[in-house]
């Protein structure tokens, strides 16, 4: 793994994380442990997901590429 992949890789992980921590606290908080709470959490993840493939997808970042 080049250099450049390698930080896109870690950039993307560092996004999920922060994103998925702040998402599922916010979500159990507000709902205090209802099954609601379960699935608004994956929800946000999924629409997470998909808004940062786009984003990457959109500014041309060749992640698996040679």
């Amino acid at each position: 793994m080049s250099v450049k992949n390698a930080i896109y890789f870690f950039v993307f992980v560092f996004i999920l994380v922060g994103v998925f921590g702040i998402s599922a606290w916010v979500a159990l908080d507000q709902l205090k442990g209802t099954p609601l709470s379960y699935a608004a959490i994956a929800f946000i993840w999924g629409i997470t997901l998909a808004v940062l493939y786009l984003a990457f997808d959109k500014a041309g970042w060749d992640w698996w590429g040679s």
